[in-house]
């Protein structure tokens, strides 16, 4: 079975044409540039990416609406692409969508009804790829899905310098200031590549706060995010920030293929960063009604990201994989076992469990374990488009209010924290 790499739409061996969106299934690696996002996000339904027709994509979002419409997805997706005459390169690349809610949004009507010439003349199609669009406001020139085909990548060094070349070569019209800013967060943090072109200086700068402040707490965790970027997304994307933490970004010459590069990311939705006004009305308007943790902030969705990432490390290291930068023949296995696992939420939910065992031993509490999930936030309930729970929600919401209130989080956030920690550092 393999799939379009660019809709997710099933394709029949026999078949050289996508029957959903028409793209040819020659040359696959080279169309992977035209992917749209997909990943676990903080968005309209404040966290993840909300996408049409099951279109895979490789993220968590946060979503402004906590649930997306029945069109959009949440579920990890494999995509098999086909390279080079007779061999299959079998990419793992998966993502988490959130169904849209219409009932349920995160920015305010007031803020809704300012901008709302905007957001319409912002809107365009679910489908729209990574390229900029000149008819929009809000919009970076920083292309996120570059995918390299058949280049030299002998080990780590080799990756690492083709994403920060990638990088670099999309820098040439930005402002030096907001560089500067860059390269701080790529010299203190560990981060590969960061791309934040248009975005005010001063925001970026506090940005960088929030992942000073979990390395803090977490310091064994740093310099397996490959990028941070802003990406061109609009209103009708539902998602303010995303984690995409595999996304194939180069082959080898190799017949195989081998070693891919893959990229782990976090994306950051230009419709909001660059728009302050209508993130804080976004993140004001969620936190007051319950759907996120108290206290939310600009910079905070991005601490929700964390928290994917960091429970994406944990079940790495549960699965005995330790990086997936290279993916060759030796780590294969492990990775699509991440994969696999990220797509069942089977771990997230082995933490969620240890947390609430422990509760239950230490305050004979009398809630069921989704009562007890619930009094983080409504989004720690969210569900996919099966209504099947997405743990990992959960899992970083919890991180999100324990970021955001300490010792004032819920209970149930301090006790999966706490299991969250142990994971990474057992």
């Amino acid at each position: 079975m393999s799939f379009c790499p660019k809709c997710g739409y099933e394709i029949k061996s026999n078949e050289g044409y996508c029957s959903n969106c028409g793209l040819a299934m020659t040359n696959t690696v080279n169309n992977l540039n035209q992917q749209n996002i997909s990943t676990n996000n903080y968005n309209d339904n404040m966290m993840f990416n909300a996408y049409n027709n099951v279109q895979p994509n490789n993220n968590y979002m946060y979503n402004q609406n906590g649930v997306t419409n029945g069109n959009d997805g949440n579920k990890i997706v494999m995509l098999c692409v086909g390279v080079s005459i007779g061999l299959l390169l079998v990419l793992g690349t998966y993502f988490l969508f959130f169904r849209h809610n219409s009932d349920n949004y995160y920015f305010n009507t007031q803020a809704y009804e300012d901008d709302k010439d905007d957001i319409i003349n912002n809107q365009t199609s679910n489908n729209q790829s990574s390229q900029p669009n000149s008819a929009s406001k809000y919009q970076t020139v920083i292309i996120y899905d570059n995918v390299y085909e058949g280049v030299t990548i002998n080990n780590a060094t080799d990756a690492k310098n083709l994403i920060i070349k990638d990088s670099v070569d999309q820098k040439d019209k930005c402002p030096k200031d907001i560089q500067q800013v860059e390269n701080e967060l790529i010299k203190n943090y560990g981060i590969t590549a960061v791309n934040l072109c248009e975005m005010d200086v001063d925001f970026a700068r506090e940005l960088g706060n929030v992942f000073k402040k979990i390395y803090a707490e977490f310091p064994s965790v740093r310099k397996s995010i490959t990028n941070v970027t802003l990406v061109n997304g609009t209103m009708s994307n539902n998602y303010i920030a995303a984690f995409m933490p595999s996304s194939l970004f180069a082959t080898s010459k190799s017949s195989s293929g081998y070693p891919w590069v893959i990229k782990t990311q976090i994306l950051l939705n230009t419709s909001y960063f660059l728009n302050q006004e209508r993130l804080q009305a976004s993140v004001d308007d969620g936190s007051k009604s319950g759907h996120f943790p108290p206290n939310a902030t600009i910079y905070s969705p991005v601490a929700h990201e964390m928290g994917h990432y960091l429970s994406f490390l944990a079940m790495s290291k549960y699965h005995q994989s330790k990086s997936i930068l290279l993916v060759d023949n030796n780590n294969v296995n492990s990775f699509y076992e991440v994969v696999e696992d990220f797509n069942s939420g089977d771990f997230s939910l082995q933490m969620i469990k240890k947390a609430y065992d422990n509760y239950v031993k230490d305050t004979n509490t009398k809630l069921t374990l989704d009562e007890w999930r619930g009094t983080i936030s409504q989004y720690a309930l969210a569900k996919d488009n099966s209504g099947d729970y997405i743990y990992d929600e959960t899992i970083a919401e919890s991180f999100h209010d324990v970021y955001l209130n300490g010792d004032n989080a819920k209970d149930a956030s301090k006790y999966i924290y706490t299991v969250l920690k142990s994971e990474l550092e057992e």
